[in-house]
């Protein structure tokens, strides 16, 4: 373990008792493997850049699979196997045998039998957001916890996560794998790591003081590491150009601050929206513009339900009903290139919103929102509460069988809305799709 501390030291900041958890497990391949570990925590913690790396270290037959990018057991099963057998190739009867589909687990645990024949190698299986193969099959995930006794042969799965494992808990029985847990990076351990993304023109401690000032006003409403380091880089280039024009202004850090914190406010309020510092600077017209949308977007406090409600009626708006079941299903279906073609021509017909029934905005909400909702009453109440706030307005007569309505804001109005629930809206707009 020593030596492989010593290997990482340099490389992953601030995760030493996580390391020496993990390695204490899998680092030993004389010794047999645990069922199944659990690691888990805040986003942008190190979850997956330790498992990689120790991985990538110990040299074992690895599989890592992002739950995100596969839709059903067949898709996860052939990924696992074409990794696992992809470092041996022995004779075409064993290739031919690797390579068969699978689509039920017994196959797969057949396949996987026949890896571990040919590589002695320890096997170790990492499912990354791994809470999506919750929404693929019931089954899936205890089959996986306990894949080692099923398989009998000396196999680890791990399971990274941004939720805690009771939500996990389901009906049928479930393995309880071994927990680690990543907890957030404090302030210090932000400076310690941000240090590393210093500039070369500039020493530690210059670097280390407009850190101390970055961290004092967003480490308060941002603890993604990924974020904060992206905002650093952006803001340094405002904080030095007193210095750029004078050097000896580089230890006055009372005259660097009054010069930055107008900035690091004005980024504060579209921390997630990615604007950059140029965009203020030379741009900043455009900038006021997304602030004060933002601003007016947030200062609704839509409910939950509501803001998915939102998103629903401006799709509606904005989409052709022809399209919905192109947008909205899971399983799409392959296009022929001719129509594909034909609907880039008839794009431009699409610039005025369209009206849209309440029936089709309520499938639509239930198509884009992850859990399922009774359409109830209170639910149905938010209609009339966004159309008083001038969301949503009422096209023609009120037909109490079926009224119409019609989306009445922006496009940046939405986008706001739509991240503040976590949703990506451009994946279900026709006009970015085609």
């Amino acid at each position: 373990m020593e030596k492989y501390l010593e290997y990482v030291d340099e490389k992953i900041l601030c995760r030493k008792k996580m390391i020496m958890q993990l390695y204490s497990l899998i680092g030993y391949s004389d010794e047999p493997m645990p069922h199944s570990i659990f690691i888990y925590g805040h986003v942008a913690t190190g979850k997956s850049l330790v498992v990689q790396n120790m991985l990538s270290y110990l040299k074992y037959n690895v599989s890592v699979i992002n739950c995100i990018e596969h839709v059903n057991r067949r898709h996860i099963f052939d990924y696992i196997l074409d990794d696992l057998s992809w470092h041996f190739i022995t004779n075409s009867k064993t290739v031919n045998k690797i390579q068969k589909k699978c689509d039920k687990f017994v196959d797969f645990l057949l396949n996987l039998k026949a890896i571990s024949v040919n590589d002695a190698r320890p096997i170790v299986i990492v499912f990354d957001k791994s809470d999506k193969l919750r929404d693929i099959d019931a089954d899936l995930l205890p089959a996986f916890s306990k894949l080692k006794e099923l398989s009998n042969i000396n196999v680890c799965v791990i399971f990274i996560s941004d939720i805690v494992w009771e939500k996990y808990r389901i009906k049928i029985g479930l393995y309880e794998p071994i927990k680690i847990y990543f907890p957030q990076y404090t302030r210090n351990e932000f400076t310690e790591i941000l240090l590393k993304s210093k500039p070369y023109d500039y020493n530690d401690t210059f670097y280390e003081n407009y850190l101390n000032l970055f961290l004092s006003v967003f480490f308060r409403f941002c603890r993604d590491l990924n974020e904060l380091r992206y905002m650093a880089k952006v803001n340094f280039s405002k904080y030095i150009e007193p210095v750029e024009i004078d050097h000896s202004k580089e230890s006055n850090t009372a005259l660097l601050w009054r010069n930055i914190s107008a900035v690091f406010k004005a980024n504060l309020e579209v921390i997630y929206l990615r604007i950059s510092s140029e965009n203020f600077t030379k741009h900043n017209q455009l900038s006021q513009e997304i602030e004060s949308t933002m601003r007016l977007a947030l200062s609704f406090e839509l409910p939950y339900y509501a803001k998915y409600m939102l998103i629903a009626s401006y799709l509606a708006s904005y989409n052709p009903a022809k399209e919905d079941k192109h947008l909205f299903m899971k399983q799409k279906c392959k296009k022929n290139r001719k129509i594909m073609d034909k609907r880039k021509i008839s794009l431009k017909t699409f610039h005025e919103p369209f009206n849209f029934t309440v029936t089709r905005m309520i499938a639509i909400f239930c198509a884009i929102l992850d859990e399922k909702v009774d359409i109830n009453a209170n639910l149905l109440a938010q209609i009339p509460s966004m159309c008083q706030l001038g969301l949503l307005s009422v096209v023609g007569n009120y037909n109490l069988n079926e009224p119409k309505f019609k989306c009445c804001v922006s496009y940046d109005f939405i986008v706001v809305i739509a991240k503040t629930v976590g949703f990506n809206i451009q994946n279900y707009l026709y006009n970015s799709i085609f």
